[in-house]
């Protein structure tokens, strides 16, 4: 992962607030979308529609304008949608340690590499910390801790952030399994919310 890119963040009015970034989050003009599904391949998009309240992104070139459903105040929102744009845009070309990894153990020192380069000091910058605990059958065994035990991003920073850079630099990678016990958590980065 790479360290924050900066955001501009424009408020427009009680339900929508624009955040300009970068680098252009997808092709084809505007697009509107209102759900997780609709946005398979443009991972920012879908980390954005997993923040509580927003219900709709709309995204014109490098400008992605979330809009919410009323229930909370943009002050609580903005945040979660800044760290969810971060995650889902710390982005690296495939690793030329990834060239032709094809066992769990060679696997595992390639993650490790990742982890302590890329991986630990993004979520670093919100107090967390991600260990590899193991790699079995191509899949990734992780603990989340510090901000990241039972904060209420951590799935957004696993699934959208870590797991897609990871397939993105190991094709053959199957996936990533949490094992924290995010209940436990002392000092979530952002609280999760209550269902």
């Amino acid at each position: 992962m790479s360290p924050s890119s900066p955001i501009t963040v424009t408020p427009i009015d009680d339900l929508r607030c624009k955040f300009v970034v970068n680098e252009q989050i997808a092709e084809g003009g505007v697009q509107k979308f209102t759900s997780p599904d609709q946005a398979v391949g443009v991972p920012v998009v879908a980390a954005v529609l997993e923040v509580p309240a927003v219900c709709e992104v709309v995204v014109n070139g490098n400008a992605i304008t979330a809009v919410q459903d009323g229930s909370l105040p943009w002050s609580a929102i903005e945040p979660q949608v800044k760290y969810a744009i971060d995650a889902a845009l710390a982005d690296h070309a495939p690793s030329q340690l990834a060239r032709a990894a094809t066992d769990d153990d060679e696997i595992f020192d390639i993650i490790e590499e990742i982890f302590n380069t890329q991986v630990n000091p993004a979520v670093a910058q919100h107090g967390g910390k991600v260990e590899l605990v193991d790699v079995q059958d191509m899949t990734v065994v992780v603990r989340m801790m510090g901000g990241c035990q039972g904060c209420g991003m951590a799935n957004v920073t696993l699934r959208q952030g870590i797991e897609a850079s990871l397939k993105r630099q190991l094709p053959g990678l199957k996936g990533i399994k949490d094992i924290t016990d995010h209940a436990s958590g002392t000092n979530p980065y952002f609280e999760a919310q209550k269902k």
